[in-house]
């Protein structure tokens, strides 16, 4: 079984490292910095041999259809989850096909960083917007536990609460994450009862605690 870090427990909830940022000019310099590296991205594709002219062709024809509906009219989340879902296959699609070719390692993990930071971004532009949008969050934190990156998990569903601290639903699946991961059934309590306290008991929670974890 894959275990969370002792470092990285959800009980010691405070302000994360990362950030969903106001900062416009920040974001900017990050569109800026994202049009260059999907250029180097597209050479790197072609280098891999890991999808054809033709697709990739393809896939900068659809990422410029979705960063046009962005901008075209107001952003809806919507939009987004459909962004991200195919930047993610697309990461998927490329990792299936690169285990095949047994690739150069170089060029593979040139690659593998410009398509998760493409996916990261696309996360973070879409929180900026949509903080309150609870599935968003958890989508971001399956995909970083998908991927075993347990730091900048424990960091989302950090400030995910900070956003969303009147989810019930939200601590519950916090607090069975900590004690299914770390095995440590007292944080995983202390954790319902901060969300008893934040969303002034919720009957979820009560029942979350009481069924699994009032046993042990």
């Amino acid at each position: 079984r894959t275990c969370l870090p002792r470092t990285h427990s959800f009980t010691c909830i405070g302000r994360p490292s990362f950030q969903v940022t106001c900062a416009s000019n920040t974001m900017a310099d990050k569109a800026n910095r994202l049009l260059e590296d999907r250029a180097r991205q597209a050479e790197a594709l072609q280098h891999s041999c890991a999808f054809s002219q033709a697709e990739i062709k393809q896939t900068l024809r659809a990422r410029a259809r979705y960063e046009y509906a962005l901008k075209r009219r107001r952003s809806t989340a919507a939009i987004f989850g459909r962004y991200i879902k195919f930047e993610v296959d697309l990461y998927d699609i490329w990792r299936m096909r690169q285990a095949a070719a047994e690739p150069l390692a170089s060029n593979n993990v040139t690659t593998r960083g410009f398509m998760t930071r493409n996916i990261l971004y696309l996360f973070q532009r879409a929180l900026q917007q949509f903080r309150g949008n609870v599935g968003l969050w958890l989508e971001f934190a399956t995909f970083s536990y998908s991927h075993a990156s347990y730091r900048l998990l424990s960091e989302i569903l950090s400030q995910a609460l900070q956003f969303n601290p009147d989810c019930a639903g939200l601590w519950a699946f916090v607090a069975i994450l900590e004690y299914r991961q770390r095995g440590d059934i007292s944080a995983a309590r202390r954790l319902l009862l901060r969300g008893l306290r934040s969303c002034d008991y919720c009957p979820g929670i009560a029942l979350v605690q009481s069924l699994a974890f009032s046993g042990n």
